[in-house]
């Protein structure tokens, strides 16, 4: 689907259009061959930065075709996401943001919320007629979105610390493991976002101007927040993670010391009444209370061993 906005001066905002034509925006959404096609021969997108812009699993990158003048920026942005029980899932997608002499075009097979912001004319400012404003505001909000998304895992992480101090459960383990994949997604996905950020201020192949490379500084500092925020999160999960590590080992081991100390006591009894059920001659074997005494024996030692455990702190 390919959805198509042009600033209104007028009104001073975006309005959707059918017709591809210069200082409009395209936002392509899971595209037909036929809207590639489209892509290519109106907006002079090279069939390269197609294939690049819909392939998942690429990384964030820059590249530039001097044939036809087209830029290409693959940057990293956040989302969240439901698995199969319901637990929110915090991961990172490729967006694909394409400058040409005649548009400036993003691709993603999926609808994403960030690129709703901007259709709803949710962020001010933006004009596609300004390419490089454009693209720079939607890496901005990108980058944005993942100090937002931060700070709900930091709230979701001291709610499972605190349920895991007063009950420790599996649920909220693997709860716990969930958040920390999700911040290796985001520490990631971070530093290669950096690195394009770096190129383009190093290099400068889009010729920006003064407020442009202002913004451009401005997501540095973001993405700079953001990476430090994830990887204290990181860094306090681990403590976390080895800390519960740590009681559920104790815990074990008073458990087996408890049961141990429990056994030997118990085994006593057996002992004593062992002794007395042979057929050979033991003292106070020929009294009638003789079945007392055994007890009384039983208990008298498993009372002094107890006693002595005690002592140990083995209860």
């Amino acid at each position: 689907m390919l959805s198509t906005y042009k600033f209104d001066d007028t009104v001073g905002q975006l309005k959707a259009q059918d017709k591809i034509e210069a200082g409009v925006w395209i936002n392509a959404i899971d595209p037909t061959p036929a809207e590639l096609q489209r892509l290519q021969k109106k907006a002079r997108v090279p069939e390269s930065f197609l294939l690049y812009g819909l392939d998942p699993d690429e990384g964030a990158r820059y590249e530039y075709d001097e044939d036809v003048d087209a830029h290409l920026i693959i940057f990293d942005m956040p989302i969240v996401e439901q698995d199969a029980k319901q637990r929110i899932v915090y991961k990172t997608v490729p967006l694909a943001l394409i400058i040409t002499t005649t548009a400036i075009i993003t691709l993603d097979m999926k609808q994403q919320p960030l690129l709703a912001l901007f259709a709803d004319n949710r962020v001010p400012g933006f004009n596609p007629k300004l390419k490089n404003k454009a693209a720079l505001l939607m890496m901005y909000k990108a980058t944005v979105a993942y100090l937002s998304y931060l700070r709900d895992i930091n709230k979701a992480r001291e709610a499972l610390e605190t349920k895991l101090q007063s009950n420790l459960k599996n649920e909220e383990l693997y709860a716990l493991m969930g958040i920390q994949r999700g911040l290796v997604y985001f520490m990631m996905s971070l530093k290669t976002d950096r690195n394009v950020l770096q190129q383009i201020q190093r290099t400068d192949p889009l010729h920006l101007n003064e407020d442009d490379a202002d913004l451009l500084d401005d997501i540095l500092i973001e993405n700079q927040q953001g990476t430090e925020m994830a990887q204290i999160s990181n860094s306090i999960i681990n403590e976390t993670a080895d800390t519960y590590s740590s009681i559920i080992n104790n815990n074990m081991n008073g458990v087996m010391k408890f049961l141990t100390s429990y056994s030997i006591i118990l085994t006593i009894p057996t002992l004593v009444f062992s002794f007395y059920g042979m057929n050979v001659e033991l003292p106070l074997a020929n009294m009638h209370v003789s079945w007392i005494v055994t007890i009384v024996i039983s208990l008298i030692i498993a009372i002094l061993l107890g006693f002595q455990f005690w002592r140990k702190k083995y209860f």
